[in-house]
């Protein structure tokens, strides 16, 4: 399942002056300090489908008084048996923002749950274990697309031509 929000209109200009939708936000990073920003909030979306291994967050935020955008992107793991890796990052405008969001590989925080080295496992169970691996990489792959496709649209939609 995937569910995005429109949240204000994104403009070549930046955010209108004394916006009231621009506020105060922390964007954590895992293992840095966090990204602190006064912007106003684009769009946002996540994917969190039963099947799949790990989840993704989006957020898009606009800096105030600028045409500066930042990226807030969170990988969850559904099971809870890996910490959720949290990433912030600055952009000059939208455009360069979404080409990082499009080279995104939402397979860089996936799990492998087997060493395909260990003796102990046979060949045939080494390529099953592959194979579902595989299926799991596939699954999240797709749930990125369609979250980036939908916020893609969305953001597609509301800026003016």
């Amino acid at each position: 399942m995937v569910s995005v929000a429109i949240i204000g209109q994104a403009t070549a200009a930046g955010p209108p002056a004394a916006d009231p939708a621009v506020r105060p936000v922390t964007l954590r990073v895992s293992g840095a300090k966090p990204v602190r920003l006064r912007g106003r909030l684009l769009t946002e979306g996540r994917s969190c489908a039963a099947a799949s291994t790990a989840w993704h967050e989006v957020s898009i935020w606009q800096i105030e008084g600028s045409r500066e955008v930042a990226v807030a992107l969170r990988t969850r793991s559904p099971g809870g048996d890996a910490a959720d890796v949290h990433r912030a990052e600055l952009f000059p405008d939208l455009a360069e923002a979404l080409d990082w969001l499009e080279a995104f590989d939402p397979l860089a925080d996936l799990s492998v749950d087997f060493d395909a080295s260990d003796r102990r496992l046979s060949g045939v169970e080494v390529a099953l274990r592959a194979a579902a691996l595989r299926g799991r990489a596939e699954a999240v792959t797709r749930e990125w697309r369609g979250l980036l496709g939908d916020v893609l649209f969305v953001l597609d939609a509301d800026i003016p031509a």
